[in-house]
């Protein structure tokens, strides 16, 4: 019988405005979106890759000032490797700013809170997420803040999913065997690593086209069929309460 439900953040409660959580507001007041897009592809991809890199290597973080400041550092190398978009340095610094302060970046799907409030009248509930500091801010604006008994974040380990560090804590914290948890996240590699540790997997389908082909954050689903999904986050109850999940 599953007592916890661990769930991600991104696509699965909400979403970017852009579909891109790199391409943010800010950024589109000094370059427009079409300027973006009609560089060459591989040119592109070959920037964000660079920058996520940087972003891996520099991951553990615990205040939104280190995030601020890593930030304006993914974003210089973006204007470096495309000067096209002429972003000047200090642009960059507003970007990141921007990026990290104001929560109007995100969209939250619309059952989301209702879908939360829900769960949590039959399970504990956690949050496995590969994210930063200002994730507490993102859900505060969704009304979500104080709803979860547990929380993941990869930069409070400095490592990201499907890293078994990543739910070990989470189980750790929740204090549950794994087979009495479920993880819902879009991506089915990081629903492989919570397998292997004994965590029952929900692929959730939210996800959708990215601005930006080649990102990490920018896959689309791929979904094998080897795990149960659902559509939307308001699907999770009726799931586990089926036959599949109610009589294990």
């Amino acid at each position: 019988m599953i007592k916890g439900v661990f769930l991600d953040l991104g696509w699965t409660l909400f979403r970017p405005v852009h579909n891109d959580w790199f391409i943010n507001q800010k950024m589109l007041e000094f370059v427009s979106l079409d300027t973006i897009m009609n560089l060459p592809r591989q040119k592109r991809t070959d920037a964000f890759d660079k920058g996520i890199k940087y972003l891996d290597d520099c991951h553990l973080l615990t205040t939104e000032q280190e995030e601020i400041k890593q930030f304006a550092g993914f974003y210089r190398i973006i204007a470096a490797e495309l000067p096209e978009l002429g972003i000047t340095a200090e642009q960059t610094d507003e970007i990141a700013e921007f990026k990290v302060y104001d929560t109007s970046n995100y969209i939250f799907f619309e059952k989301s809170k209702e879908t939360i409030l829900k769960l949590r009248e039959k399970y504990k509930l956690g949050i496995i997420s590969d994210t930063w500091p200002s994730a507490d801010r993102i859900l505060r604006s969704g009304g979500l803040e104080g709803l979860f008994d547990t929380k993941t974040y990869s930069c409070c380990l400095g490592a990201w999913k499907p890293d078994k560090k990543m739910y070990e804590h989470a189980l750790k914290q929740m204090k549950l065997p794994p087979e009495q948890t479920v993880f819902v996240d879009d991506w089915e590699p990081n629903l492989d690593g919570a397998a292997v540790c004994g965590i029952n997997p929900i692929l959730i389908k939210t996800r959708q086209d990215a601005l930006v082909p080649g990102q990490r954050f920018s896959e689309n689903t791929i979904d094998s069929g080897k795990y149960p999904g659902i559509l939307a986050i308001e699907q999770l109850p009726e799931l586990l309460e089926s036959e599949r999940f109610c009589c294990e």
